[in-house]
């Protein structure tokens, strides 16, 4: 039996193929796959590259994968399955499978535990959890209007924001603006105003201002190290939030941290996070997955071909039927 494992996010779509021991046989990555940023279009053809690729590489078709787990970063809503469900199945034809939103793949990427709490900081931010008598919550996890904020997207605008601000004596002084125009290939904090407004910056740019926040800070830079530790105790109030609404206080439960952001470790990230997440939680303790978050997607695929039950697979829509548990 083989099985088929998806990780698609706003910076790359990962595709492992792996049997029933869980041996990679095929792996691929392609574009982009975030629906919300880039539209469902790119996302079909970024899932279809990157399927296509990893078969190629385990010299099987698509009709001889047993079972299929998409983790899908924007996986928020019904809106969002009404648009990913049907592409997926036009991809996967007879063959099960689900779409998960991707912090379930992350969290079982790291861990075999019933219970626990997932947060994801990469491009963007959400938070999931689960409890022993199998509740699941997963917060709405969409846009800085409707209660979500973190990730890189927020990073970015945030360090460009106090960069300009140190340059104009707005606020305390601070290395970002000497950090931030080598981003942009130019030399002034004005250079970057006049890109920045004629809207010609690039994708790479973007992503490399959250690497210079976290430089900058790491070079002992106050007003980013205290901009970083905002991001973080506000994701740890997120996730305190899914614990004390699962009634998992007096638990000790794995809190699994997942995304580029996190991955960097950072204590002025981590600490913070931590803090709030103990002031609810104090058996809580945290785990960075050494594995891909793609992993989790191949244990799951696994585990529902097997016909086991899942605490967390109903957060979900099946590949027939598409309603929750």
């Amino acid at each position: 039996m083989y099985f088929l494992g998806i990780d698609a996010g706003g910076t790359k779509t990962h595709c492992m193929i792996a049997d029933e021991k869980r041996r990679v046989i095929g792996e691929a990555v392609a574009g982009a796959a975030q629906h919300q940023i880039y539209g469902i279009e790119q996302t079909r053809q970024s899932l279809m590259e990157a399927i296509s690729a990893a078969l190629n590489g385990a010299g099987i078709t698509i009709a001889d994968i047993t079972y299929g787990v998409f983790g899908m970063s924007g996986a928020d809503g019904e809106e969002d399955f009404a648009l990913l469900l049907p592409v997926v199945r036009k991809i996967m034809g007879e063959i099960p499978f689900q779409v998960v939103h991707d912090a379930w793949i992350g969290f079982y990427s790291a861990t075999d535990e019933a219970a626990g709490v997932a947060s994801i900081c990469g491009t963007g931010a959400g938070h999931v959890g689960v409890n022993r008598q199998g509740q699941r919550l997963a917060l709405r996890n969409l846009d800085y209007r409707l209660g979500n904020y973190g990730g890189g997207t927020d990073l970015a605008e945030k360090t460009l924001h106090f960069a300009f601000r140190s340059e104009e004596g707005t606020w305390d002084k601070s290395l970002l603006e000497e950090m931030v125009p080598p981003v942009f290939g130019v030399e002034s904090m004005e250079e970057v105003c006049a890109i920045l407004q004629s809207g010609d910056w690039t994708k790479e740019q973007k992503f490399a201002l959250p690497i210079a926040a976290f430089r900058t800070a790491e070079m002992g830079d106050k007003v980013a190290q205290e901009m970083i530790g905002d991001m973080g105790y506000q994701e740890g109030r997120y996730a305190a939030a899914v614990i004390r609404r699962l009634e998992m206080q007096k638990e000790n439960i794995p809190v699994v941290l997942i995304g580029s952001l996190f991955r960097t470790k950072s204590a002025y990230l981590l600490e913070p996070y931590m803090r709030a997440v103990h002031a609810v939680c104090p058996g809580a303790y945290v785990l960075v997955p050494d594995a891909p978050p793609v992993t989790g997607a191949i244990q799951l695929a696994i585990r529902q071909a097997k016909g086991e039950t899942d605490a967390i697979c109903p957060a979900i829509r099946q590949a027939k039927g598409e309603t929750e548990e």
